[in-house]
């Protein structure tokens, strides 16, 4: 199991040996530094990885195509790619305007092998990529026939704003279990009905 972008590494909490944490920048809690923008790992891991996991980290990536295309090429057959990604909502536009945070583009084309932005900056980014990849499924499995797309699911509005945030530090709420499920359910029923409105995550899984 590998995790693309893993910033703070948190996720080897829960999984702890059984995941390679890789990250552009070395920090000391990352395994092996990789660009997403262009992936080179060991000849060992060709057609060898069970599971990729991108988590809010496909849009700091400045060519997305590129990335997939090279994930394929690591992944075994039935292997999966995992993702949570920002969904480009009408609230996140919103939220990203007022905080001035990260920036999103829906010209960029993410269905050429080209970077979609030029920066030195590891946390530049286009919150609109996922929208861009997945939101016409068909036009997806076309460009990436080797991939079937097994979840492509909006979600996410309390719960996202609530998160506490990544490189920026902002107040949240702690909750318990059943406050977060209660909260989950209330989520769904707003991007149910309102998804252009309220969702501002993307869940999808990908089948080699």
């Amino acid at each position: 199991v590998i995790e693309l972008g893993s910033g703070n590494g948190c996720i080897k909490k829960i999984l702890k040996k059984k995941i390679i944490l890789t990250d552009i920048v070395k920090y000391p809690w990352i395994n092996e530094k990789v660009d997403m923008s262009n992936i080179q790992l060991k000849n060992k891991y060709i057609n060898k990885v069970d599971v990729f996991i991108l988590n809010h980290s496909l849009h700091h990536c400045a060519n997305p195509f590129l990335a997939l295309e090279k994930m394929g090429k690591y992944l075994k057959k039935n292997g999966f790619i995992l993702m949570n990604e920002p969904e480009i909502s009408f609230s996140l536009k919103l939220i990203q305007t007022i905080l001035n945070d990260e920036s999103w583009s829906l010209r960029s084309n993410v269905f050429k092998k080209k970077k979609i932005f030029n920066s030195k900056d590891p946390w530049f980014s286009n919150t609109a990529i996922a929208h861009l990849l997945f939101n016409d499924e068909k036009k997806f499995c076309k460009s990436f026939p080797q991939f079937k797309i097994l979840n492509n699911k909006l979600g996410e509005f309390f719960i996202f704003l609530n998160s506490g945030g990544v490189n920026s530090s902002f107040l949240y709420i702690p909750l318990n279990k059943l406050l977060l499920n209660i909260l989950n359910i209330v989520d769904n029923i707003l991007v149910f009905f309102f998804p252009s409105i309220f969702s501002l995550n993307r869940k999808v899984i990908l089948k080699k």
